[in-house]
C-alpha cells in the first residue's frame, strides 16, 4: 500500500533541531500596490500575500550569528485575518538576546498604526528559586497587531543575537520559501569572515554578486514568486529539499563533520557510570544472551523513560547527563538514545548513536546542514538492526514506519554515512476470523477474532489498553455503527499484561449483534467483510484502483492479511449468488479468495500478500502495483445476493456464483486505520 504524503514543514516532539524548510514570517513594505497585492493573491487562492521578507545573518569566525529579520504580510483574505492579528518568536535565554525593533499595522490606506506598549507579551520559562528549568529556557514575545482588517498588512522588525554558539565554531542554515505562496521582495542575505570556510547551496533564488565589506564577504539570494503555484495531486509524495526554493549554507565540510560535532558532546554522556551498570544488571538479570539483552533494555528505556525535550541552550544538540534521565523519567531523543547506550554498553552489547532525519526527508543535500538530521536513534551492528526508543509503542526490531529508507548517519562510527533499509512486508500481518449467524428477519450475531503481527501488534494493544470505562463497554456498538450497523456485543481486549507491552504479536476478540445485518428486504445484496473496521482489512482494496496514480516517489509498505469467514444461514435464508473464486500471483501483490458450500452455509476465505518493501516507492513501482490491484478491487465490489423469508429452494443446489459491484458495510473507504490512537506516539 501507499501513503500519500504532502510536503510541509514538520517538527517531530523528538527532533533535535527545529528544521525551517519554507521561510513564512510577517513583513514591512513602503510601497503600496496594496489592493492589487490583496486580489492578485485572494484571487489566487493564496489567504496571505508575503510582501517583504528580508532576513540577514550576520556569522562570527566562533559560529555565533545575528539575524535581523524584516516582514511585512498583507491579509488578502478573511480566513487569515485572525491568525494574522498576533505574532510570536521565540529564542532561548541561556544563550541568546532579542530585541523588537519595529512592529505596526499599515492600513490599505496607507495609515501606519504603530503596536502600543500594551500590545506586548512575553513569557519567560524559568526554573524555581533561581533554578534553571529542566526543560525549557526559551522566551516567547508575542505582538497584537491594532485595528487589522482584509487588505492592510503587518510589519515587524526585530532581531535575535548568539551570545554562545550551537556548535562551536560551526554554523549551519537551511531557509526556504513555499511555491505555493505569494513572495514580492524575499532575501537572503549572509554576513562572514573571508577566512569562514562557509560552502554554499542555492535553488530557485537569484544570487547576486558577492560583494567585500572590509574584512567581511556579503552574500545575497533574492526570490520572488507573484503567480503561485496551485496545489495538485501530482505534487504529493516525497519532495527533495532541491525541487524548491532554498538555500543552504554550512561550514560543515561533510556529513561526518556534523556527526563528530554532535559526537564530541554526546559520547562521553553515554559512558557507564556505577549506577547505569547496577541498574543494566538489575533489568537483564541472569539473561546472558545479547540479543535478549539488548531486547530488554531497549523495553525499559521505552517504557519507562516518557518524553521531555530539551530546549535549553545548546540541550538541543548536547544529551543531559543519565543521571538527570534516571531521576526524572523523562528526556528526548537524544536522551532515550544515550541512556539506552549506556546500558547496552554495561552489558557488553555494542552500539551507536544514529542521526535521521524525524520527518519527510528521504534525501541528504549535497551541502551538510545540521537541520536535515532532526532525531537520534541507536544501531547494533552485532545485529544490523536500528532502535527508536523514543518512538513508543515499538516492538524491539522494529521501527516507526517512516523511518525505513532513510539516509542516516552513524555516531562514532568508522563509516557515518548509511540507510536503514526497506521494512520486509513479512514482518506485518493481521488474520481475522468471523462467525456470524444470519436469521430470516436479517438479524445476525456472531463473533469475531483478530490478531496482528508486527507493529500494528503493539499499536492496537495501546489503543485497547487505553479503553476505560464508557469507551470499553460501548466499543462494539461505536464501531458497528461506523460501519452502518445498528448493533451491540462484548470485547475481550486480550492480554494487556505490562510484560506483553511490547510484544510484537497481540490478538483481541468481540461478540456482536446487529438488528439488520440483510438491511435490504426480503431480496438484496451486501459485500461481505469484517463488522469491523481492521487497520489491514482487506476490503480496502476494493476502491484501491479509485485513486490518483502519484507522479513521485511516496511512502509505501506491504503486509500479509488473512481473513476466514463461518456462514451460517438461518431457515429461510439463501445466498442465491456469490462472488466468483480468484486466485492471482504477480510481483507485488497476490490474492486470493473462495467461497465454499457447506451444510448450513458458507466458508469464505480471502488472503492477501503485499510484498512491497516498507519504504518508499517509485511511480513506476505504484502503475505496477496499481495494475495488480485492479481485479483484486473488482472481486472485492462482487455482491452476495440473498433472499430471506421464504423456503430456501435453491439453497440445496449451490448458489450461483456471478459478479456485480458494490460498497461493503463495515469497511471504510480509503486505506483502514484502527479506531482511535494506532499510530506511534511519536516523539
Amino acid at each position: 500500500m501507499f501513503n500519500y504524503l504532502q510536503w510541509g514543514r514538520r517538527c517531530s516532539a523528538g527532533a533535535l533541531w527545529a528544521l525551517a524548510v519554507w521561510g513564512v514570517g510577517a513583513g514591512a513594505q513602503t510601497t503600496p500596490p496594496k489592493a492589487a497585492a490583496a486580489a492578485a493573491g485572494a484571487a489566487a487562492g493564496v489567504p496571505v500575500v508575503s510582501q517583504l521578507w528580508h532576513v540577514d545573518y550576520d556569522v562570527a569566525a566562533d559560529g555565533k550569528s545575528s539575524v535581523a529579520y524584516a516582514t511585512q504580510h498583507q491579509v488578502a483574505h478573511a480566513s487569515a485575518l485572525e491568525r494574522m492579528k498576533s505574532f510570536s518568536f521565540s529564542y532561548s535565554a541561556g544563550i541568546q538576546t532579542a530585541q523588537i525593533l519595529e512592529a505596526y499595522t499599515l492600513k490599505a490606506d496607507g495609515r501606519r498604526i504603530p503596536v502600543p506598549p500594551t500590545n506586548y507579551q512575553t513569557v519567560v520559562s524559568d526554573g524555581r528559586d533561581g533554578a534553571k528549568p529542566l526543560f525549557s529556557d526559551r522566551t516567547r514575545i508575542s505582538v497584537v497587531f491594532p485595528d487589522l482588517a482584509v487588505g492592510d498588512s503587518v510589519g515587524m522588525r526585530y532581531r535575535i543575537d548568539d551570545k554562545e554558539p550551537i556548535f562551536p565554531g560551526a554554523f549551519s542554515v537551511v531557509q526556504g520559501f513555499s511555491p505555493y505562496g505569494v513572495h514580492e521582495d524575499s532575501r537572503v542575505t549572509i554576513r562572514a569572515p573571508k577566512g569562514l570556510n562557509l560552502r554554499f547551496e542555492a535553488h530557485g533564488l537569484q544570487e547576486q554578486p558577492p560583494v567585500q565589506d572590509g574584512d567581511a564577504t556579503v552574500r545575497q539570494w533574492r526570490y520572488q514568486n507573484t503567480t503561485p503555484k496551485a496545489w495538485d495531486e501530482a505534487d504529493a509524495g516525497i519532495w527533495r529539499l532541491d525541487e524548491s526554493p532554498v538555500l543552504l549554507a554550512s561550514t560543515f565540510a561533510d556529513y561526518e563533520s556534523i556527526a563528530r560535532a554532535y559526537g564530541e558532546r554526546a559520547l562521553p554522556k553515554a559512558r557507564p557510570t556505577p549506577r547505569i551498570e547496577s541498574l543494566a544488571q538489575s533489568i537483564v538479570g541472569a539473561q546472558t544472551d545479547p540479543r535478549e539483552r539488548a531486547r530488554l533494555l531497549y523495553e525499559w528505556v521505552s517504557t519507562q523513560i516518557t518524553y521531555g525535550g530539551n530546549c535549553i541552550g545548546v540541550g538541543a544538540v548536547v544529551p543531559r547527563d543519565v543521571d538527570v534521565v534516571l531521576d526524572n523519567k523523562m528526556g528526548d531523543c537524544k536522551d532515550h538514545a544515550t541512556l539506552l547506550q549506556a546500558l547496552l554498553t554495561a552489558v557488553g552489547v555494542r552500539s551507536e548513536q544514529v542521526l535521521v532525519n524525524a520527518g519527510e526527508l528521504y534525501d541528504l543535500p549535497t551541502t551538510p546542514v545540521v537541520s536535515t538530521v532532526n532525531h537520534v536513534i541507536n544501531y547494533l551492528p552485532d545485529f544490523k538492526m536500528y532502535l527508536d526508543a523514543t518512538a513508543k509503542q515499538v516492538p524491539f526490531g522494529y521501527l516507526p514506519g517512516s523511518a525505513y529508507a532513510k539516509p542516516v548517519i552513524h555516531v562514532g562510527a568508522d563509516k557515518a554515512l548509511a540507510s536503514i533499509p526497506p521494512g520486509s512486508a513479512d514482518l506485518t500481518e493481521q488474520r481475522a476470523h468471523t462467525s456470524i449467524q444470519i436469521a430470516a428477519d436479517g438479524s445476525a450475531k456472531g463473533s469475531l477474532q483478530a490478531s496482528f503481527k508486527g507493529l500494528a501488534a503493539a499499536q492496537m494493544r495501546s489503543y485497547m489498553a487505553d479503553l476505560q470505562g464508557d469507551g470499553e463497554r460501548d466499543f462494539v456498538r461505536n464501531m458497528l455503527a461506523s460501519g452502518g450497523f445498528k448493533g451491540q456485543g462484548v470485547l475481550d481486549r486480550g492480554d494487556l499484561a505490562p510484560a506483553k507491552e511490547l510484544s510484537d504479536s497481540y490478538s483481541f476478540s468481540i461478540t456482536f449483534e446487529i438488528a439488520k445485518y440483510l438491511q435490504a428486504g426480503k431480496r438484496g445484496a451486501f459485500v461481505l467483510a469484517p463488522v469491523l473496521n481492521l487497520p489491514m482489512g482487506i476490503a480496502r482494496l476494493a476502491e484501491a484502483e479509485e485513486k490518483h496514480l502519484p507522479r513521485r516517489r511516496t511512502g509505501c509498505y506491504g503486509y500479509h492479511s488473512y481473513e476466514t469467514y463461518d456462514v451460517e444461514l438461518g431457515a429461510g435464508v439463501a445466498f442465491n449468488r456469490v462472488p466468483p473464486n480468484l486466485q492471482t500471483r504477480n510481483q507485488a501483490l497476490n490474492y486470493s479468495a473462495t467461497y465454499q458450500r457447506t451444510a448450513n452455509g458458507y466458508k469464505v476465505s480471502r488472503e492477501v500478500h503485499d510484498t512491497t518493501p516498507q519504504g518508499l516507492c517509485t511511480p513506476e513501482y505504484a502503475a505496477q502495483w496499481n495494475n495488480e490491484v485492479k481485479p483484486i478491487a473488482q472481486n472485492l465490489q462482487s455482491q452476495i445476493f440473498y433472499q430471506r423469508g421464504e423456503p430456501a429452494k435453491e439453497q440445496a443446489k449451490g448458489a450461483q456464483k456471478g459478479q456485480v459491484k458494490g460498497q461493503a458495510r463495515g469497511a471504510a473507504k480509503g486505506p483502514a486505520k484502527a479506531p482511535g490512537k494506532v499510530q506511534p506516539k511519536k516523539r
